[in-house]
């Protein structure tokens, strides 16, 4: 399938799904302004200082992965996409009494800059399709214009969420099925980084996910 067809598909899902919990850039026509974002180059360099550290994470999440993702480990569409590189990191907060365990995951791709707009609705669009899961718009976190966020909870009526999350497809997701309890997440981008941010299981609060979505848009530059 030829790379501009996505292209394309990204362009239609950006200008049907605007409304739905994403901002781009809009403003009068004119010239555009130049894009000061920090940009990473098509050579391969480590995305390590963007990560969050466990300084940035609440207290009781502990890191249990962070490293950084192959070509082998993406689908054929973010390859399309033009996909360049990727790193996961994952935070884990153990059970406590009846309530299971919390995550924090950090997926931070590179994609051409000038399709970020569209990658980040796509990517946003993608992640709203998970069956068995009802998803609503979050208050948007400080995170520059390219973002989205929302809440996914389990459906009454389908209480069985889908095994698999579509966030690998597209983003540098760690391939961690879809937590059964829902979740909270934002994806936001700059220049050819884009990065999604979730929360999952009882720790799951939206003001610790606007924190740590700032903190990491603030490694950005």
């Amino acid at each position: 399938m030829q790379r501009s067809f996505f292209f394309g598909l990204c362009l239609i899902v950006c200008a049907a799904v605007l409304a739905a919990g994403c901002t781009t850039t809009s403003g009068t026509q004119g010239a555009k302004a130049p894009d000061t974002a920090v940009t990473v180059s098509s050579a391969n360099v480590s995305l390590a200082p963007l990560i969050l550290t466990p300084a940035d994470v609440p207290a009781g999440f502990n890191l249990v992965t962070s490293r950084e993702k192959s070509a082998n480990e993406v689908g054929s569409l973010a390859k399309d996409l033009g996909w360049q590189q990727g790193y996961v990191v994952i935070y884990s907060s153990p059970s406590n009494g009846s309530s299971g365990p919390s995550a924090i995951t950090q997926s931070i791709t590179v994609y051409p800059a000038d399709q970020m707009s569209g990658i980040v609705t796509l990517v946003n669009t993608n992640e709203r399709q998970i069956n068995g899961l009802d998803f609503s718009d979050l208050p948007l976190p400080a995170t520059g214009p390219k973002t989205c966020a929302f809440s996914a909870t389990v459906s009454k009526k389908t209480p069985t969420p889908a095994t698999t999350s579509r966030m690998s497809v597209i983003s540098s997701d760690s391939g961690s099925s879809a937590p059964t309890e829902g979740y909270l997440e934002v994806v936001f981008a700059q220049g050819n980084i884009l990065e999604v941010i979730r929360m999952s299981g009882p720790g799951a609060q939206y003001e610790t996910l606007k924190n740590l979505s700032e903190t990491a848009y603030a490694k950005l530059g």
